[in-house]
C-alpha cells in the first residue's frame, strides 16, 4: 500500500518592527522524525516552509509578518499524501499552523493531519478543535511511527499509542526512549541545505557549511519560566559519543560540513559524556567548529571539560545567568554559582572560546534594584571577556510553571521575547536598549581589539558571534534595495 508522509516546517512568524524577532533555524525536530520514519521504511519527505523561500516576506495581519512560503504555496506542493505532520515549535506558529491545516484539508480532504512540537504538545486541544486529527505529545518518533503503522498496515490500536491525542481521547503519557542511539540520524538530505548555507543567519555563528544536531534530550532542572520540565519530565538522556560523532562524520563526508550546531537543552549534563564526545572527535581527527548556542550549565561543567571541547573544535558557547539578582533567581528556581560563572568565562576566553550570556528581564515582581544587579552583572561579565549578551523580556510560555503569573495577552503569538502587551513593556524595553548600549561601550573600552574584530567580521562574513551575523544581515538588507529588510 502506497502511504506517503510529508512533514512541514511552517514559515517563520515574527512581530512587525521587532528588532529582537525570531532567528531562522533548521527544523531539528523534523529532521530526526523524518530520519527515523525513513529508516523504518516509510515514504517520507519534508516541506520546509521557511528554508524554501527565506527571502519572501508577507503581511499576515496588522502585527505579524510571515517569512517563507505562504500557506497556499505549501499546500500546492502536496501530492497524494496520506499523512501530513505540521511542526508547531512555539506560540508564534500557533495560528499559522491552524490556517495551514485548513488550507491543506481543502486541497486533500481525506488526508490525516498530525500536529507536533512544543506548542502543540501543551495546548493539544486547540489543534484537535482546529482541524487536526491527531497530536503527538512530547517526543514524536515512536508515537508517529506507531500511528503510521496503524493507518497504513492496520497494526495495533490508537488507544495503545503513548503520547497520542485525538478526538474523544485524552493522551496517555508519552513514553521516552531510553536508548537514543535507537533513533536515526537527522535527514539532512531533505532540507534545502544550500539555501540555509547562503542565508547568513542561524542560532549560532557559522563560517561554512553547517548542520544542526541534538546529542541529548531533556533537562533535570525545574526553572519556572521553562516548558522543558513539563514536556520531558525532568529526565535527561544522551546518545553515545560514538553515535553522535558517526552522524557528524557522515555529514562531513557527504556534504563537507564545517560547522556543527548542537541544539541541546542541557549539553554535557554529565561531564563524562561531554568529554567522551570530545575524545571521539579528537581521535577521529575531524576538523570542525562546534557551537553550543542553547547553553551549558555552569554547575555541570568545569575547566577540564571546556579545554577538551576546545581541542575538539568548540568555538562558541552560551551560559545563562538569566539575572544578576539572587532574589529573582530564587523565584525562577534557577541555580547559579556566580563565582564559578566568572571563573569559567575567564577560562573560556583565555583558551579561545567565544562566550555569550542569556538574560531574562521583567520576571514576575522584578524591581529596579533587581535590574540594577543584572546591569552590574552584564558589565562585570563583559569586562571578564563575555563577547555578547542576549536580553529577553520575559513572557509566559504555555506549560511553564510560571505561565499564569502574567496576564494581558490575547493570543499565543503575543507570547514572545518582546511582549508589547505588558503594561511595563516600554520601561523594560528602554532598560534593554540601554543595557545593550552599555554592553557595547564596555566591550569597546575594555576589549578594543575584539571590538574591531567584530566590525571586520561583519563586513567579511567570517562570523564568530551571533551578533556579527545579525549586524551583517541588517547591513546586507540595507545595501540591497530590492530586498525586504528583516
Amino acid at each position: 500500500m502506497d502511504f506517503k508522509v510529508t512533514l512541514i516546517n511552517p514559515p517563520l512568524v515574527y512581530n512587525a518592527g521587532d528588532a529582537y524577532g525570531s532567528i531562522p533555524f533548521m527544523p531539528t525536530g523534523l529532521l530526526y522524525l523524518a530520519g527515523y520514519l525513513e529508516s523504518n521504511g516509510v515514504d517520507v519527505s519534508i516541506i520546509d516552509g521557511f528554508g524554501l523561500s527565506p527571502r519572501q516576506f508577507y503581511q499576515i495581519d496588522s502585527k505579524l509578518i510571515g517569512n517563507g512560503l505562504r500557506e497556499e504555496e505549501i499546500a500546492e506542493r502536496l501530492d497524494g499524501e496520506k499523512l501530513v505532520g505540521i511542526s508547531v515549535h512555539s506560540g508564534m506558529s500557533h495560528s499559522i499552523a491552524l490556517r495551514l491545516a485548513q488550507t491543506i484539508k481543502k486541497r486533500l480532504p481525506s488526508v490525516t493531519l498530525v500536529a507536533g512540537g512544543s506548542q502543540a504538545s501543551v495546548v493539544y486541544k486547540d489543534f484537535l478543535e482546529g482541524g487536526f486529527d491527531y497530536v503527538c505529545i512530547g517526543e514524536g518518533e515512536n508515537s508517529l511511527f506507531a500511528l503510521v503503522k496503524y493507518l497504513r498496515d492496520g497494526q495495533g490500536s490508537l488507544s495503545s499509542i503513548p503520547g497520542l491525542a485525538y478526538h474523544g481521547m485524552a493522551p496517555s503519557p508519552c513514553v521516552f526512549e531510553e536508548d537514543l542511539d535507537h533513533f536515526a540520524f537527522g535527514a539532512l538530505q531533505m532540507l534545502p541545505l544550500h539555501i540555509y548555507w547562503s542565508f547568513g543567519m542561524q542560532h549560532a555563528p557559522t563560517q561554512g557549511k553547517f548542520m544542526v544536531i541534538t546529542t541529548s534530550r531533556g533537562c533535570i532542572y525545574n526553572c519556572r519560566f521553562c516548558t522543558t520540565p513539563k514536556l520531558h519530565g525532568r529526565k535527561w538522556r544522551t546518545r553515545s559519543a560514538k553515535n553522535i560523532v558517526d552522524e557528524i562524520q557522515s555529514a562531513v563526508e557527504s556534504y563537507g560540513i564545517e560547522d556543527v550546531i548542537i541544539q541541546d537543552e542541557l549539553f554535557g549534563f554529565r561531564k563524562e559524556s561531554a568529554r567522551d564526545f570530545a575524545y571521539e572527535i579528537i581521535n577521529r581527527n575531524l576538523k570542525i567548529r562546534i557551537s553550543l548556542p542553547s547553553g551549558m550549565k555552569v554547575e555541570t561543567t568545569d575547566e577540564e571539560t571546556l579545554a577538551l571541547l576546545r581541542q575538539a573544535g568548540l568555538h562558541y558557547l552560551v551560559f545563562a545567568p538569566e539575572s544578576g539578582s539572587k532574589r529573582v533567581l530564587k523565584k525562577m528556581n534557577k541555580p547559579m554559582n556566580f563565582e564559578k560563572l566568572f571563573r569559567l568565562v575567564s577560562f573560556a576566553g583565555d583558551i579561545g572560546i567565544k562566550v555569550g550570556c542569556f538574560f531574562v528581564i521583567g520576571f514576575e515582581d522584578e524591581n529596579d534594584e533587581d535590574r540594577r544587579m543584572t546591569k552590574d552583572l552584564v558589565v562585570k561579565l563583559t569586562k571578564l571577556g563575555v563577547d555578547e549578551v542576549s536580553l529577553f523580556i520575559w513572557s509566559p510560555l504555555p506549560g511553564a510553571a510560571a505561565f499564569e503569573s502574567e496576564t494581558g495577552w490575547s493570543r499565543y503569538e503575543d507570547l514572545n521575547w518582546s511582549p508589547t502587551w505588558r503594561k511595563d513593556y516600554n520601561k523594560l524595553n528602554k532598560f534593554r536598549n540601554k543595557l545593550y548600549k552599555r554592553w557595547l561601550l564596555t566591550k569597546v573600552f575594555y576589549h578594543p581589539v575584539n571590538s574591531m574584530r567584530l566590525a571586520f567580521n561583519v563586513f567579511t562574513g567570517r562570523f564568530q558571534l551571533k551578533s556579527e551575523m545579525a549586524f551583517h544581515r541588517v547591513l546586507r538588507s540595507y545595501l540591497n534595495k530590492n530586498s525586504t529588510p528583516p
